[in-house]
């Protein structure tokens, strides 16, 4: 029984030497203490506001970017399929009988030429 309280001891006087140096530390420190409280919660605060911007900016730019892809799809699509009503049009246009190669040809080309533009 004697060794708990003795070991209690020693605790309650580290307590009392503990709050001495605080009251110490807060006579000397305690001014300069609050101003670096404030402003690190200012810095805090100008990050989080920061982090949030950034986040808002990312997302308005990952909706551009998704909105131009889509207009840039349905432009191909409209593309596409102008340029094979266009071929079927020209191969209509040849005769059954015998295709003229120089005709089929020039229509490939100018397919070609439109695919590439």
């Amino acid at each position: 029984m004697e060794k708990n309280i003795q070991k209690e001891a020693p605790v309650v006087e580290n307590n009392k030497i503990d709050d001495r140096i605080a009251a110490v530390r807060d006579l000397i420190f305690g001014e300069n203490m609050q101003q670096y409280s404030t402003e690190f919660a200012d810095v805090y605060d100008k990050i989080k506001s920061l982090e949030n911007q950034t986040e808002k900016n990312l997302s308005e730019a990952v909706s551009n970017i998704e909105a131009k892809l889509a207009d840039l799809e349905s432009l191909m699509d409209h593309k596409f399929q102008d340029l094979t009503d266009d071929f079927e049009k020209k191969l209509a246009d040849l005769d059954d009988e015998k295709a003229d190669r120089k005709k089929l040809g020039k229509a490939l080309e100018k397919i070609a030429l439109m695919l590439q533009e």
